[in-house]
């Protein structure tokens, strides 16, 4: 109630109050003006205009009415019926009081206001919960699949087989490739001496890979350096030997997936170059030959993992 939020302490003339009103009843409206203002049945200040106020209820509403002395009105409210007729009558009677207080110049007024109450704490039962979306979790993507391949140097094609893995982060699409690749015998001739040595190459390849995807399709580029094992052998010589050595070389190629769930079928083709000579010479004989330096790869197979 606004009676309870302020503390009036008015020096007003005791109003001529009537009307038909039963809730409230203009009785109940005064005795609750003569405790808001310190003033009992009667009294006047000297020199202050005698006002009369009216009640009456007017479609399930309280009708206030402030009149003067010469019958002018100078103030009217309606208020709804809500709450007791004791409640009624202290905020018609805030009313009637702050009317006075504007109308009559001998009414002085003093208004002092309670300190502000804290805010009131919420319950925990009104306690809003709101569920914090977190990031999704973003895995590496990663694949290993193993293949057969075809091995294509100095215009010989053998049969070998491959190794191949890749790993990168879902969201963007670099990432890493590794390949570890092995053919079976190639031949080389010396000179006139036709098939005269035999040479295989187990080779591993690691580099940057770039991924580009659509759906369940996806193509790779990748490239990097090599390093490889040399076996050569002579075949059909009169003395023959064999060495083992080391190449080191670049390589580059595509790979092109199609996969579901979490496998995938793929199909790929290598490039490896081996800079410098790679000369043989049979002893004796005044034979030589040089192997090839660079090998194509065409390879397929199927990888598991975790793809896109």
């Amino acid at each position: 109630m606004i009676a309870a939020v302020m503390v009036l302490w008015l020096a007003h003339p005791l109003l001529d109050l009537g009307g038909d009103s039963v809730c409230p009843a203009p009785a109940e409206v005064r005795d609750r003006l003569a405790q808001l203002s310190g003033f009992n049945a009667g009294e006047t200040p000297p020199g202050s205009d005698q006002h009369r106020a009216y009640l009456s209820s007017k479609d399930g509403m309280v009708h206030v009415e402030l009149v003067s002395s010469d019958g002018r009105r100078l103030a009217q409210r309606t208020l709804d019926r809500t709450g007791s007729c004791a409640d009624l009558a202290e905020a018609v009677a805030v009313v009637i009081s702050t009317w006075e207080a504007e109308f009559n110049p001998n009414v002085a007024t003093s208004v002092t206001l309670p300190p502000l109450a804290p805010p009131p704490r919420p319950s925990p039962a009104a306690a809003e919960v709101k569920a914090v979306q977190l990031p999704p979790n973003r895995p590496l993507r990663f694949d290993v699949g193993i293949g057969l391949l075809a091995s294509i140097a100095g215009g010989e094609v053998v049969p070998g087989a491959t190794l191949a893995a890749s790993l990168s982060r879902r969201s963007g699409h670099l990432g890493l490739a590794a390949a570890l690749s092995a053919s079976s015998t190639h031949s080389q001739s010396l000179g006139s001496l036709t098939g005269a040595a035999h040479w295989t190459r187990v080779a591993l390849a690691a580099g940057p890979q770039y991924r580009v995807s659509r759906s369940a399709s996806m193509l790779d580029f990748h490239a990097g350096g090599v390093i490889a094992l040399l076996r050569v052998e002579g075949v059909g010589l009169p003395s023959t030997a064999s060495d083992t050595s080391a190449q080191f070389g670049m390589g580059a190629g595509l790979r092109g997936l199609w996969a579901w769930n979490s496998a995938a079928g793929w199909i790929g083709l290598d490039v490896l170059v081996y800079p410098g000579r790679d000369q043989l010479d049979v002893g004796g004989l005044g034979a030589s030959g040089q192997l090839p330096r660079v090998e194509v790869q065409i390879a397929s197979g199927l990888s598991l993992g975790r793809f896109p």
